[in-house]
């Protein structure tokens, strides 16, 4: 479950038709509000000039609004090692934990245990079944039955 940062996740991501359609309206919003601004040429056409400009104001806006992926789900872990026999055993971080810190005593030879590194990983999603994979328990137990 536990998993260094993935670039595979980015690249697995493809262009989809709403992404598609939403540029395709932010660019004809560009046009329009670029065309109503220029095609302007009398003095009573001054709401044109408006129009356009709020027209590509906005467009510029939608452009930069990106979704943010959500936050990555986290663990945080303390690997405590024992000074005289070497034992290693990693558990969960506890708020006050600092690195060269005793904390415990060791299993083994009954000697106090420090931390010796505290880092955190990236927890990995659990991967969806497929249709198959779920139902290939209920047809065993079926078959166990019959």
């Amino acid at each position: 479950m536990i998993d260094e940062e993935d670039e595979e996740e980015i690249l697995k991501k493809g262009i989809t038709w709403k992404s598609v359609i939403k540029n395709l309206l932010i660019i004809a919003t560009l046009v329009l509000g670029a065309f109503l601004i220029y095609s302007s040429n009398t003095a009573e056409s001054q709401y044109n000039i408006y129009i356009g400009f709020m027209l590509i104001c906005t467009a510029s806006m939608l452009i930069q609004i990106q979704k943010t992926p959500p936050e990555p789900i986290r663990q945080t872990l303390s690997i405590l090692k024992c000074k005289f026999c070497g034992l290693v055993k990693v558990r969960n971080y506890k708020d006050g934990d600092f690195v060269f810190m005793e904390s415990g005593k060791c299993n083994e030879c009954n000697k106090p245990m420090e931390i010796n590194q505290i880092y955190s990983v990236k927890l990995k999603k659990p991967t969806e079944q497929t249709k198959e994979e779920k139902e290939a328990p209920l047809k065993a137990e079926t078959s166990l039955s019959k």
